[in-house]
């Protein structure tokens, strides 16, 4: 069982029409540090899963809608390269739906027996789907209570599988807030959340130019980078502490925008790791184009001991950045 993936600010996405909301009304304040937002017609879509995609999976997020929001696809799994998917929705903004959007048209396949949906509220909303496909099982739930049972099938048209998360905000009018989104191959329900560690200064290694001031931006910008031309040099920087609290710890992932300068560059990769007491250990190097995009390391265990994550390992950790 496993963290397939995870995201909350717009360098998690590889699409946004939207943008990102700084409102604390609109996410947790202890986990994130914003919202991805997106209005009548907007849409967001998450990076794709760094293991490929799915057929079975859980998928999580914290949602506020404000306004009014009607027959929206609000959050569920996606097809990254056409925007097709499965997604939780609401009807008028009470009743919680489950839709399937084709690329151009949302259709309703089952509707809660309640009004659990309302405004301006901060929902856990939890997504499990079993064998995508005509014969699938999908259980969504609000705040940890079941509220939608459907067996059937599920498809659209050129989609046997999703390979990330996102929405397709297809009619209504308002705003539409997700952050701590989780895709996990076990039961998401009892996660905690999502917490977003930004650089927080310079860590015991920085033999890179630029400062990490520069690149902890709640929205990311790629005027001013971190860099290197010199190959086996480490970049590392402290971090957010934890939130308080007793927790496990499923799994670090890291997020960068990245490039490489053109046309003959000495460095040409970048790997993504940690300092972990004093111990440096980085994952496989990646290769950025000449264009900047997000590169992810997402690490289920923690490298530079071999072993799952613990509370302690944190709040002394530091991110790193190798060059090659």
């Amino acid at each position: 069982m496993a963290i397939l993936w995870c995201g909350g600010e717009d360098i998690d996405c590889q699409l946004l029409t939207g943008s990102i909301n700084t409102s604390t009304s609109v996410y947790r304040t202890a986990y994130a540090r914003c919202a991805i937002a997106t209005g009548s017609g907007q849409l967001f879509r998450g990076n794709t899963f760094p293991g490929g995609a799915q057929t079975s999976a859980w998928a999580t997020c914290r949602l506020t809608a404000n306004g009014s929001v009607s027959n929206s696809c609000m959050f569920g799994f996606t097809q990254a390269s056409s925007g097709r998917g499965l997604f939780v929705g609401t009807n008028n903004i009470s009743q919680v739906i489950l839709q399937k959007y084709n690329g151009t048209t949302a259709t309703t396949l089952a509707t809660e027996g309640g009004t659990s949906f309302s405004a301006s509220t901060i929902f856990k909303v939890d997504m499990q789907v079993i064998n995508y496909g005509v014969t699938a099982t999908v259980n969504v739930y609000l705040n940890g209570s079941l509220l939608i049972t459907f067996t059937g099938d599920v498809t659209v048209s050129g989609m046997t599988n999703f390979d990330s998360v996102g929405n397709n905000f297809t009619t209504g009018f308002g705003t539409l807030n997700v952050s701590e989104m989780i895709v996990a191959s076990e039961d998401t329900r009892g996660f905690p959340g999502l917490m977003t560690m930004a650089l927080t200064g310079a860590g015991t290694t920085d033999q890179w130019s630029g400062v990490f001031s520069t690149i902890n931006q709640v929205s990311f910008s790629d005027t001013s980078p971190n860099f290197t031309n010199t190959v086996a040099q480490d970049q590392q920087f402290n971090i957010t502490d934890l939130v308080a609290g007793v927790f496990t710890i499923k799994a670090v992932k890291i997020s960068a925008r990245s490039a490489v300068s053109s046309p003959t560059p000495t460095a040409t990769k970048i790997a993504f790791g940690y300092n972990s007491g004093g111990t440096v250990a980085v994952g496989a190097a990646q290769s950025p184009s000449t264009g900047y995009a997000t590169l992810e390391e997402l690490d289920n265990t923690n490298p530079v001991t071999g072993l799952p994550w613990v509370q302690s390992d944190m709040n002394a950790l530091q991110l790193d950045m190798r060059s090659s």
